[in-house]
């Protein structure tokens, strides 16, 4: 599957003097970690409507379309809300492919931000099967959709073992601080004085004496 949007670099600096390197995701691998969220989203409602139904057949008209209705929207919006601000921005889909929502400044998305970030989700969906949230990624070129630039988030490519974490490590800026290798060690004030005295040489010979 082509991506219409190619990954990206995206370079944040902090106040440390620290540059976190981040690859945005293209939207090809959204696309495919959505349909998996999605697939799992559709075997949960499907066991919501099966017992719906068999609640209906029992005679609770009224609580079946109840648990139809409201159960339907807690798991959709639950299942992305929950994941993300308690997986660190991660749902099934963006873990199998690697992906992650982070803020713009690469921190951890926080609970509010991953709450309108799937709030927003209702517009995005439009008129069908995310139509606007593809023509705005189309548009602003960042790769957000409108519930990323509501919530300021971004989705990236979460490399393993913290990669990320390896680059700013390799980008961390040199600091002053004096040199801990043994061979640039001063030598001990004892070792000063002795090397000073004539006795330390075992060849040496002592001064004569004044008579």
């Amino acid at each position: 599957m082509d991506q219409p949007l190619p990954d990206t670099d995206l370079v944040v600096a902090t106040p440390e003097r620290v540059s976190f390197d981040y690859q945005v995701a293209g939207l090809g691998t959204r696309a495919i970690a959505q349909i998996l969220d999605l697939l799992i989203l559709t075997g949960v409602l499907m066991g919501l409507y099966v017992a719906a139904v068999a609640v209906g057949a029992a005679g609770f008209d009224v609580v079946a379309y109840l648990i139809a209705i409201i159960g339907s929207f807690v798991i959709i919006f639950g299942y992305f809300w929950t994941c993300e601000a308690f997986w660190s921005g991660q749902t099934v889909g963006k873990k199998v492919f690697r992906l992650r929502a982070v803020g713009d400044r690469g921190e951890p998305m926080t609970f509010v931000q991953a709450g309108i970030r799937n709030v927003v989700r209702i517009v995005d969906f439009l008129p069908y099967a995310y139509g606007v949230g593809f023509v705005v990624l189309f548009i602003n070129g960042k790769g957000k959709r409108l519930g990323d630039l509501a919530a300021g988030t971004i989705v990236v490519k979460d490399s393993s073992c913290c990669g990320s974490c390896r680059a700013a490590a390799r980008r961390r800026l040199p600091l002053h601080r004096p040199c801990r290798d043994s061979g640039s060690r001063r030598p001990s004030t004892r070792h000063r004085r002795r090397s000073r005295t004539p006795h330390s040489h075992p060849h040496s010979r002592p001064p004569p004496r004044k008579r």
